[in-house]
């Protein structure tokens, strides 16, 4: 339930019956989370811990996963297969989702070591929601609970991953719901399997290790080689226009410079755009990502520059009706993560060649 101060009275929509997939509520009742990417709970921060051996260290803001978005709901496994454990997360800011790559350890080294554990029932509900699997480790004994419904609107996977350090192997034992505890011996690192009640042995799985890519710069959803799509942005004259890096390339690579008028190191390297710019090898281009009641104050340090490179600014939300083709910012920069300045390599056909984040040197 949500408290509201809205005025039934005014808005008789309020209590109304809803239909399924009903359009108001992300038109009206969550028009600000979902369009505006407004928070629900003030910019509150996720927070990431790390247990260094005698406490539990902050690595929130290092980690990459501090994101600001309202994140609902999180699903920890080892998406990847290489045994330790990542996480999907779920943010109801622009209904957006995150899978975090897992890093702290490479697979391979000595402290590397893992089991992933499934287990299977004889007896009762076969999936052995329930039990507890207990492993033998570097800690002394460690059990985890297989719980299929764990977490906020999310069903955890039923596989549980247990971490072995240095060890080569350890002793495994499940407490089944049916009341009966069993031994399944000694299981090297490295083993994936399935318990299954009763057989007192563990059946191997196959490895399924997938290579996830490296992510992109924080800001950035484009991947190296993607074509950059149409924006819809602001001109300097303060008209809604498009941005079309192919039409202004005119046949040369493109330097997509992304900045603000408050980053002192994007103010400096503008004299660097602009000699890049007269130098008629490539074809400089900024987008101020600087918030539109701003929009004067950084037309003025471009002009009190004497650039002459195309200038763009972002719109006022909603403000600009997207047209055929043409896609908001948002969808290619993600402005709550965005490092300033950040500079996009492009080729003469728009296409990512390189991302570049901080100052430029030459």
């Amino acid at each position: 339930m949500v408290a509201s101060e809205a005025d039934v009275e005014v808005e008789e929509s309020l209590t109304s019956k809803q239909n399924v997939n009903s359009s108001t509520y992300v038109s009206f009742h969550n028009a600000q989370i979902f369009e505006q990417g407004m928070s629900f709970s003030g910019n509150e921060r996720n927070k990431v811990w790390i247990n260094d051996g005698d406490s539990f260290a902050d690595l929130s803001d290092l980690s990459g996963a501090d994101s600001p978005n309202d994140s609902r709901a999180t699903i920890a496994a080892d998406f990847d297969d290489d045994g330790d454990v990542d996480l999907f997360v779920h943010s109801i800011q622009r209904e957006r989702h995150a899978l975090y790559r897992n890093d702290a350890l490479v697979a391979g080294s000595k402290n590397a070591g893992f089991l992933k554990l499934r287990v299977r029932a004889t007896s009762g509900q076969y999936e052995g929601i329930g039990a507890i699997v207990t492993v033998d480790g570097p800690a002394g004994k460690t059990s985890q609970v297989l719980s299929r419904g764990a977490g906020f609107l999310s069903c955890q996977v039923p596989e549980l991953v247990f971490g072995l350090g240095a060890l080569e192997g350890a002793h495994v034992e499940v407490f089944w719901p049916g009341g009966k505890t069993e031994s399944f011996g000694e299981l090297a690192a490295g083993t994936r399997a399935t318990l299954v009640e009763g057989t007192g042995e563990a059946e191997a799985l196959a490895a399924r290790p997938r290579m996830f890519l490296d992510p992109l710069p924080p800001g950035v959803q484009l991947d190296e080689g993607a074509l950059m799509p149409k924006l819809a942005v602001v001109g300097s004259d303060g008209k809604p226009t498009v941005l079309d890096v192919v039409a202004l390339a005119d046949g040369k690579n493109v330097l997509l410079n992304l900045w603000s008028s408050s980053c002192a190191p994007c103010v400096k390297e503008l004299p660097l755009l602009q000699s890049r710019e007269a130098s008629g090898e490539v074809r400089v281009i900024t987008l101020s990502v600087d918030v539109p009641g701003d929009f004067e104050r950084a037309r003025k340090v471009l002009a009190q520059r004497d650039t002459t490179f195309p200038a763009f600014y972002l719109p006022d939300v909603g403000a600009i009706a997207p047209e055929s083709g043409v896609q908001p910012v948002e969808t290619v920069i993600d402005l709550a993560r965005l490092k300033l300045p950040t500079t996009i390599g492009l080729d003469k056909d728009g296409r990512v060649q390189t991302i570049l984040q901080g100052p430029l040197t030459d």
